[in-house]
């Protein structure tokens, strides 16, 4: 299995939140963006952050149609 796999698998237990990432670690997660960075900055210590990011929930994302041929 391929790692986008494997992540995208991983990450939906956290749809409707924010996640902190470092490397390929899912470190902290939380309802908000600050909340999330905060609880990552308390674990980490004097480490950086590499990532915050809003995974959506299912119902969030878009579906584009797209029509081929002439």
């Amino acid at each position: 299995m391929n790692e986008h796999i494997l992540f995208t698998q991983k990450v939906r237990k956290y749809q409707g939140k924010y996640i902190a990432v470092v490397g390929k670690r899912i470190i902290a997660s939380g309802r908000t963006s600050k909340e999330t960075f905060a609880l990552a900055k308390k674990l980490l210590g004097p480490r950086k952050v590499e990532g915050i990011y809003y995974v959506p929930q299912r119902k969030d994302l878009l579906t584009a149609l797209v029509e081929t041929g002439p």
